[in-house]
């Protein structure tokens, strides 16, 4: 499938499906030290992900995708991006993101490993909720 000005690979993989495969001009992704954009001819490196939103540019469209953590793999010009989960954002529903991140504010925590996991289910639900508020208006 080739698209004019693509100049890279990009792959995103959940482990229920393969959620894109094409060429881009560009691919943003939401590092764990910070966001930062895969254009041609980027160093290779590997890359922990942390929830917020993948950004495609395809040089005709812009894909967006909320991702939950993961991985990203920049290698000659191939983006692989491995996560854990991911949405896009047509299927979010602005009130029910709102409830999801206030239940997640709310819940009470017991130990350590609780309290983690409440911070990355708030951050998650943070980006899902913001971009379905974006989405609605």
């Amino acid at each position: 499938m080739e698209t004019a000005g693509a100049e890279l690979t990009v792959s995103i993989y959940s482990p229920e499906k393969k959620l894109l495969e094409e060429p881009a001009v560009s691919v943003g992704l939401p590092g764990k030290k910070g966001s930062f954009t895969v254009l041609k001819g980027h160093a290779n490196l590997v890359a922990e992900l942390e929830a917020g939103i993948v950004h495609v540019q395809t040089g005709q469209r812009d894909e967006i995708y909320i991702v939950d953590s993961g991985f990203a793999e920049v290698k000659n010009n191939q983006v692989i991006v491995l996560v854990e989960g991911a949405t896009e954002p047509k299927n979010l529903d602005a009130a029910k993101e709102r409830a999801a991140l206030d239940e997640a504010l709310n819940r009470a925590t017991e130990n350590q490993v609780q309290y983690a996991k409440k911070q990355h289910d708030i951050a998650l639900r943070r980006v899902r909720a913001r971009v379905a508020d974006m989405l609605k208006a």
